[in-house]
């Protein structure tokens, strides 16, 4: 299915708000070599802007949803490589004020002219950057996008535009070896492998 492009009009249509308090946690697994902050400018990521003119950070409501984010890119997998997971790291963060989100999934599609398609296409990210665009000028002056995770449509997950401000880093755990990391591996039916 090809994702629709933003409308023409997008900018007089009012998309529905999800406002995420301020100090709620999110969730971010990332490559453990930087910090857990960091605004993508590049044009790899799928919220990202088209031209580089702002960043765009991702985050998720819930770990298992940054976990499948990072760790189930590819469909089918069943094994993780030790030394990838020891690539990787994970934080906890919170805005100091509330954000403000386009609903970019369940009803809040229609509205806007969009369709699941745009979130859950393959790259590359082309059309969802082009909406990441026309969402980031929207006169509601957002702070992001809110959509569902494609690699598990259970979890929410936030693209948060650059003009949002710092985060709070709350906590930070670089080896991922543990336990709690084991068991989210456990849930979604995956297994180490070296």
């Amino acid at each position: 299915m090809t994702a629709p492009k933003p409308p023409a009009n997008l900018a007089s249509r009012t998309p529905l708000i999800i406002e995420v308090p301020a100090g709620a946690l999110l969730h971010r697994f990332h490559n453990g070599a930087f910090g857990p902050v960091y605004f993508d400018t590049s044009d790899l990521g799928r919220l990202n802007a088209p031209d580089g003119s702002y960043g765009t950070t991702y985050v998720a409501a819930a770990v298992e949803g940054a976990f499948a984010e990072s760790f189930e890119r590819n469909p089918g997998l069943q094994l993780l490589a030790r030394d990838f997971i020891a690539s990787k790291a994970y934080a906890t963060l919170s805005w100091p004020r509330p954000l403000k989100l386009a609903m970019l999934h369940g009803r809040g599609l229609s509205p806007l002219g969009a369709t699941a398609a745009v979130t859950h296409g393959a790259p590359p990210y082309a059309i969802a950057q082009q909406w990441s665009a026309a969402l980031f000028h929207h006169p509601a002056n957002l702070d992001g996008i809110a959509y569902r995770a494609s690699h598990d449509d259970d979890e929410l997950c936030y693209a948060i535009f650059e003009r949002a401000g710092p985060p709070d880093i709350v906590e930070t755990r670089k080896d991922l070896h543990q336990n709690w990391f084991y068991q989210l591996m456990l849930d979604r039916s995956l297994d180490l492998t070296d």
